[in-house]
């Protein structure tokens, strides 16, 4: 997970590093990101089956990553064209998994599950926007876009720690 959740930041801060550049290259890079993603998220799932409740969930985001990515990746034409589409629906179900993670965390009993909430609110708020406002130009796509990478990553790396909290607790 805190793997992942630096894998996001760090595309996050890039998107916001070059624009211009981002935009003409970002159903490749958004593919690799979200396939790679998936490929972390779906081997986590896995190797922690035994001790993740709800990890079927985990294992289905990550193969639906996988899915994603591998799209993105294939018809990069068509993607440019429909890229506003793909990441708000893919932000919008990153958003409500990590809605429902936060009330997990809840009933574990980690302590700050309430800023995870918050991250997840903003993640979905923020594929909404995605989906709302293409048409305001590629410099929106690219602030919105990046913003939901950023906080989408933050979520993960937040998640990362609680998670190791909580193994320390219940082993």
């Amino acid at each position: 997970m805190l793997l992942t959740g630096i894998i996001l930041v760090i595309v996050g801060a890039w998107v916001f590093a070059s624009p211009v550049a981002a935009y003409l290259s970002l159903s490749v890079l958004f593919g690799a990101s979200i396939l790679f993603v998936g490929i972390i998220e779906s081997s986590f799932a896995i190797s922690a089956r035994k001790s993740l409740d709800g990890w079927g969930w985990t294992l289905a985001s990550g193969l639906l990553d996988i899915l994603i990515g591998i799209y993105l990746l294939s018809y990069p034409a068509i993607t440019m064209s429909v890229l506003p589409f793909v990441l708000g629906f893919w932000l919008l179900f990153r958003g409500f998994s990590a809605f429902g993670i936060a009330f997990d965390m809840k009933s574990y009993g980690a302590k700050d599950w309430g800023w995870m909430l918050v991250i997840a609110i903003i993640t979905i708020f923020f594929g909404f926007m995605v989906l709302a406002v293409p048409a305001f130009g590629a410099l929106n796509i690219i602030v919105w876009t990046g913003l939901s990478f950023l906080f989408a990553g933050i979520f993960r790396i937040i998640l990362a720690f609680r998670l190791k909290k909580l193994k320390n607790i219940i082993a």
